[in-house]
């Protein structure tokens, strides 16, 4: 089977080659293993890449029979060929026998094994072979096309073995074959030094943090691989249960490890090449260049699905901050309690709001109100203006500067005269504010179903706090017409919007800091019932 002519597939047994090798290529690069890898090894297929991919049942090697047809099926008698083979029993042994099979029909065959895996450096049959595969991939695809003969690629491929080696580390195993979970992991703990088919960790650790975790990794890659002529390749990929976000941060932990080491950076690349199976980890690989055109190699442009596009980083220099940190006023004791009271909310507004939305509203709220009271303030005015700067500039999502357009008309009237009665005409000032922007009304069941009726009060009193809270419970009656939630239909019925909540135990706090009996105009249990 041809796919759109660049790719070959046999059923039986099953192989798969490129039909487009560059002229200049001299030798078939063939590589293969176990299937719950991908994108390796039959990603890496096409030009720049390898020129045949042999995958075996799931974490099983292929049969040497099934490699031996592959060759000779794929490649002209008259081709030298290079089998990458990574350091497993299984995958050693048949592709041995595959050599001797194919050097006995008369090919001149070469086998490079890739042994990077320090998590297995004591092991009995050596290294396993990990993420340094992609590097050895990239770079021996990237030669092949440049002509290189076949005693030139193993010798290329031995020397960047050799200066490579691999770490990986995972938070919750694989989902294995047969079901279920390839091994335990228990909380706040990391299996350090795991393998690619969930064999046991060189050690259980508590989790450090994704920093404190890629500076002990970097510095024991560093002294495995040694000094560098050329700088270094560091290479982030994710286990198959990792998302690209997560990777960025570890590449980003990386960098700085690699700059605190006083270690050159050549190129920083992330993303899953390497998975096992839905794996919850990732490894890093460190190549220490020997060569100046192994960079070259690794940056060359390829046409395969799967292989990485990396592209050069020298120089890597932390970030300026954007700006300079909002200066403190003076401390403000109700903005450190409503700060309290709102880190209290957070895992209750968070659950509520996976219900419907995201799941942040708890951590947003949280974090407006902890900045808030750290830059202080003296006075109604002056605490309403750091919550609503807070809530518009330092806050995520939707939610934190809608709430904060509404903070700065309340902030606005204080500064006038911090009475109830003002800030009831502040909050009305603020849901027009909020309707012109987000053009919701009540009855959308958002935030404006709780401070429509406040703001329909003639104080910001207990009275207000009271229609709110009556507001926010009556939204879980409603359909949705606005925000994530109106993608759910009815199945947010009998929970209320977790922004009318918010908006409710706010403005309570507020009533407060005039009035301290409007404490009981809301019982915040009430509200998550």
């Amino acid at each position: 089977m041809s796919s759109g002519g660049a790719i070959s597939v046999n059923r039986e047994p099953v192989y798969a080659w490129t039909r487009r090798r560059s002229p200049y290529r001299r030798v078939v690069l063939v590589s293969g293993g176990g299937a719950g890898h991908e994108p390796m090894h039959a990603g890496f297929l096409g030009h720049g890449g390898l020129d045949v991919a042999i995958p075996g049942e799931v974490f099983t090697s292929p049969h040497n029979g099934q490699i031996v047809a592959a060759v000779e099926r794929a490649t002209s008698p008259g081709d030298p060929v290079l089998l990458l083979v990574k350091n497993y029993t299984g995958d050693v042994i048949n592709f041995a026998i595959a050599e001797e099979r194919l050097k006995a029909n008369g090919r001149d065959v070469a086998t490079l094994i890739i042994d990077d895996d320090l998590g297995s450096d004591d092991a009995e049959v050596g290294r396993r072979g990990t993420g340094a595969t992609v590097v050895v991939e990239k770079i021996l695809g990237a030669a092949a096309d440049e002509g290189l003969a076949l005693h030139e690629l193993l010798e290329l491929g031995t020397e960047v073995v050799a200066r490579s080696r691999s770490l990986s580390v995972a938070r919750a195993a694989h989902t294995a074959p047969s079901g279920g979970d390839a091994f335990e992991v228990k909380v706040g703990e990391l299996e350090y030094g795991v393998g690619i088919h969930g064999e046991s960790a060189a050690e259980s650790i508590a989790d450090p943090g994704v920093e404190k975790l890629v500076e002990r990794m970097i510095g024991e890659l560093l002294d495995a691989v040694g000094p560098a002529d050329h700088g270094y390749l560091v290479f982030v990929n994710g286990l198959g249960g990792v998302s690209n976000l997560e990777l960025a941060h570890v590449a980003a932990s990386a960098a700085g490890s690699m700059r605190a080491a006083s270690a050159p950076v050549a190129s920083i690349h992330y993303g899953t090449y390497v998975s096992a199976l839905d794996m919850r980890g990732f490894s890093i690989t460190l190549t220490a260049v020997h060569e100046e055109r192994w960079l070259g190699f690794w940056f060359a442009h390829h046409a395969t699905p799967g292989l990485p596009t990396p592209s050069a980083m020298r120089d890597i220099a932390p970030a300026e901050p954007a700006s300079e940190a909002p200066t403190a006023g003076p401390s403000s004791e109700w903005l450190d309690e409503v700060a309290r009271r709102f880190a209290d909310y957070r895992s209750r507004l968070n659950d509520l709001d996976q219900r419907s939305g995201d799941g942040d509203m708890g951590t947003n709220m949280a974090d407006g109100t902890r900045r808030a009271a750290a830059r202080g303030g003296d006075g109604l005015a002056q605490e309403l203006r750091s919550l609503a700067d807070a809530y518009l500039d330092e806050v995520g999502g939707s939610s934190g500067p809608l709430f904060g357009l509404v903070l700065a008309e309340l902030a606005r009237a204080a500064e006038d005269e911090a009475s109830a009665e003002r800030l009831a005409h502040g909050l009305r000032a603020g849901l027009e504010a909020l309707q012109r922007v987000g053009g919701a009304q009540p009855g959308d069941r958002t935030m404006i179903d709780a401070l429509a009726p406040a703001a329909a009060r003639d104080a910001l009193d207990a009275e207000a706090v009271r229609s709110a809270v009556e507001g926010a419970r009556a939204t879980s009656q409603l359909r949705a017409r606005r925000g994530r939630a109106s993608y759910l239909a009815d199945r947010v019925l009998g929970f209320p919007d977790p922004g009318a909540v918010a908006a409710a135990l706010l403005l309570q706090a507020i009533a407060e800091r005039l009035d301290p009996s409007a404490t009981s105009a809301l019982d915040p249990s009430a509200l998550f019932n």
